[in-house]
């Protein structure tokens, strides 16, 4: 194992994970991590959910999964949000919905290595803001010791090097064996930080680097789908913006 993948919030995107899968392919990653948010906001929830299925890449669990998979949960979910659910639960059958709803919501897959998609003590809280990075890893770091954790949920690719935050201008970063390193890949189909390419990153075993990637996909057939779905019409002009 040399590469490992880290992706999160697909969110139906399908065009956007087929560029990025080409991507990670190309950079020879052996192991691919999915924080969540697999369905969600886009048009395409089943290629999406079966090609990481069939691939067999190792997944935990989204607010937006969850939601999905079982209507009656009580999300904080927006109109536009919930317009998405109803249309991703419709086309999905039983047993792609036991899937989804039976994602564990965080998981330690080899040691020092931590997936959660939102907090590592809440899978629907944002980790926003420098004292809450500050103290996250702090009590990570006494808790299982120095590593890495992977989180999503906030669309918006960063680094915390257990003190400060890693501008993304910085694309490779290399990991700090003595800390916990909170790494968010960005979001794979619909960022949130000013840029509208697919966002991911890989683990680079042999140099020690965490490595920052953004592949530009199809944003105008995805827009297309999405508005040829019925869904609202923000949900696709949001993907030219990376917003």
């Amino acid at each position: 194992m040399t590469r490992t993948a880290v992706i999160s919030d697909i969110h139906s995107n399908w065009h956007a994970l087929r560029s990025v899968w080409a991507r990670i392919l190309e950079l020879g990653c052996d192991q691919v991590y999915c924080l969540g948010d697999i369905v969600g906001y886009g048009a395409r929830p089943i290629e999406c959910l079966e090609h990481l299925r069939e691939h067999q890449v190792t997944c935990i669990q989204g607010n937006h999964d969850a939601l999905v998979a079982d209507g009656s949960l009580e999300l904080k979910f927006n109109a536009f949000s919930l317009a998405a659910v109803a249309h991703n639960r419709a086309l999905l059958n039983a047993d792609q919905l036991d899937f989804l709803g039976t994602l564990p919501i965080r998981m330690e897959p080899e040691p020092g290595v931590i997936l959660v998609h939102g907090a590592p003590d809440d899978r629907d809280r944002y980790l926003l803001y420098y004292n809450d990075f500050l103290r996250t890893s702090a009590d990570l770091l006494k808790k299982s010791g120095p590593g890495v954790c992977f989180f999503g949920h906030t669309h918006q690719a960063l680094t915390f090097d257990g003190v400060d935050l890693v501008p993304q201008t910085q694309a490779k970063v290399p990991i700090d064996v003595q800390a916990m390193m909170l790494f968010n890949p960005g979001s794979v189909g619909q960022p949130r930080d000013g840029d509208p390419r697919a966002s991911f990153i890989y683990w680079d075993r042999e140099d020690g680097t965490i490595n920052f990637e953004h592949v530009a996909y199809d944003i105008d057939r995805t827009r297309e789908e999405i508005l040829a779905a019925g869904l609202p019409e923000r949900l696709a002009s949001r993907l030219l913006e990376g917003r």
